[in-house]
């Protein structure tokens, strides 16, 4: 029989204080919603540098989705009695600049590469805002203002985003290091 001690998880007999789990979730929620910020910012981006393109219609739609999903947190935030951290949110829209040449390897000029590194960070955005909404729905039984089905509307939309996301990842991966006959 296992024992509360080979389980990583503290047993629910064992919360951490109301006012804790309060600050905690505050914390949390503050948190997505910066990275949310930054999210949008990288899918503009992406989507201006792709136009005209079938990836730059994707991230057209992923970048109106995730702008949503913003809104969207801003709600259940408010819901919740919480609001955004202007500190953090500051924070998200300085990392977004600092992380462009980083995203963008040839200063000047949009690359192949760039391409890559861009949508894998747009995917591990999206599998992290996926996280978030089955966290919070899987707390939304003991908070009435979350609401289970559109938390379950949100990890679908999640779903979506990354299934269209990642039909462009071997491709723009291809182009970007196969060389002569897609090799590397």
């Amino acid at each position: 029989m296992p024992t509360a001690t080979d389980h990583p998880i503290a047993p629910s007999d064992h919360r951490a204080p109301t006012g804790d789990v309060r600050r905690s979730l505050a914390a949390y929620l503050r948190d997505h919603r910066a990275g949310a910020t930054f999210g949008l910012g990288l899918a503009r981006r992406s989507q201006h540098a792709n136009a005209g393109t079938d990836l730059g219609r994707t991230l057209g739609v992923v970048a109106q989705e995730i702008e949503e999903d913003c809104r969207t947190l801003d709600t259940l935030m408010s819901r919740l009695g919480i609001r955004p951290s202007l500190v953090k949110m500051a924070f998200a829209k300085g990392a977004d600049l600092l992380a462009l040449p980083k995203l963008h390897s040839r200063l000047r000029r949009y690359t192949p590469e760039s391409r890559v590194l861009q949508l894998e960070a747009l995917t591990a955005g999206i599998r992290t805002k996926r996280h978030l909404w089955q966290s919070l729905a899987a707390v939304s039984d003991e908070r009435s203002t979350l609401d289970p089905t559109e938390l379950e509307h949100l990890i679908r939309r999640a779903d979506a985003q990354l299934a269209r996301l990642e039909a462009h990842h071997a491709p723009s991966s291809r182009a970007a290091f196969g060389g002569a006959g897609g090799q590397p």
